[in-house]
């Protein structure tokens, strides 16, 4: 039980590594990921890492900064044995992660470093040197380490926060690149994203489990009656809740990528929720709903800085003074910039908006924090 106040705590896992193997069994996911992390760790010596490793702060949204592309593309050109052995560990549906009854949970800081390798690659690959199906193929080979953390046999509370933490940051990199992605089905165009890609990708962001099973299956390996524990359970309703966030942050990206298809095949963005669910194989429910709610879509005429439609979906998450969505900053991701740089948000709560499109501000133009009501 004392794993869950330590996380809760913000108490950093240990930086020891518990994976000394030189070699990664080709069976074994785990292993691979673990080989490709010992690669970034003997590079950090010599000040070789991704942006989302540094102590440096970025506006993680586009345009990227010149100083986060030179960060990015001298760690991009360093890694590419590190892209390849997860590229590999995606193949593998088995990963041997260690038992929790050792106290091993050190190596779950080397996943934490990786997951920020290549989800900075993922970006890197679709805005700065346009290659969209790397960027999702990067994207997916993460989804994929963040999926087996969660549910291989064996799982632990921690295992699975910190599973969904990494899903969660894959999301928002999936997120900044789909916003301006062009959807292709000319097989001879290997720049942009193939239809049959993005179609593959709606049905598996939308192929989730329940929020509770997979608490309850961490569960598992929490001592008899630790669930009943009246000091435990507040704490479970904060590990219920990150869970709820982090699936709400895939179907919400399910939902973007499903827009653009549509966009893709009408020429236009869809009018209507009801309208994009062609494009959907369901539309998630909302876990802040009445349970009956999903996950919701709107098209704000004339709402991006440009003058176009600016599409968005929205989850009902922070949304008890109603729903309404910033005009003066994009909304890819709960913290959309650094507190440093970010206008101050409106003393009230209006619900979790994020752009399906790509929000550009004039250049040279700030604008002073500002709502609209959901139409």
């Amino acid at each position: 039980m004392r794993r869950i106040f330590v996380l809760m705590a913000g108490v950093a896992i240990a930086a020891t590594s518990a994976w000394g193997q030189t070699s990664a069994p080709a069976d074994d996911a785990a292993a691979i990921y673990l080989r490709a992390a010992k690669v970034i760790r003997a590079d950090d010596a010599r000040n070789i890492m991704s942006p989302a490793s540094s102590n440096l702060l970025f506006p993680p949204n586009p345009p990227m900064s010149d100083e986060w592309v030179r960060v990015e593309k001298e760690d991009y050109e360093q890694h590419g044995q590190v892209r390849e052995l997860v590229h590999q560990a995606a193949s593998v549906t088995h990963a041997a992660w260690p038992a929790s009854s050792r106290g091993k949970t050190s190596y779950l800081n080397e996943c934490r470093n990786l997951a920020n390798e290549i989800a900075d690659a993922a970006a890197y690959q679709g805005l700065i040197l346009k290659d969209q199906p790397a960027a999702f193929e990067s994207a997916g080979d993460l989804l994929h380490m963040a999926e087996l953390l969660k549910r291989q046999p064996g799982e632990t509370l921690v295992r699975l926060l910190v599973a969904e933490g990494i899903e969660a940051m894959d999301m928002h990199r999936v997120k900044i690149v789909v916003s301006g992605v062009t959807i292709t089905d000319d097989a001879g165009d290997t720049r942009d994203l193939q239809l049959s890609t993005a179609k593959d990708w709606i049905a598996r962001l939308l192929d989730y489990p329940d929020a509770q099973a997979e608490l309850d299956q961490a569960m598992k390996s929490e001592p008899a009656g630790a669930a009943a524990d009246p000091i435990v359970k507040p704490s479970l309703v904060r590990i219920l809740e990150t869970i709820h966030r982090a699936q709400a942050e895939r179907g919400m990206t399910g939902m973007m990528v499903a827009a653009h298809v549509y966009q893709f095949k009408q020429g236009n963005w869809p009018e209507s929720l009801k309208e994009l669910e062609t494009e959907l194989p369901r539309v998630p429910v909302d876990p802040w709903g009445d349970g009956k709610q999903t996950l919701g879509y709107v098209l704000i005429k004339g709402g991006l800085p440009d003058g176009s439609d600016r599409p968005l979906v929205y989850s009902r998450c922070d949304s008890k003074d109603g729903l309404f969505f910033r005009t003066d900053r994009p909304e890819y991701s709960f913290y959309s910039l650094p507190a440093s740089k970010a206008p101050a948000m409106p003393p009230k709560q209006g619900g979790q908006f994020r752009d399906v499109a790509r929000w550009a501000r004039a250049e040279g133009k700030e604008t002073a924090a500002t709502t609209e009501p959901m139409p």
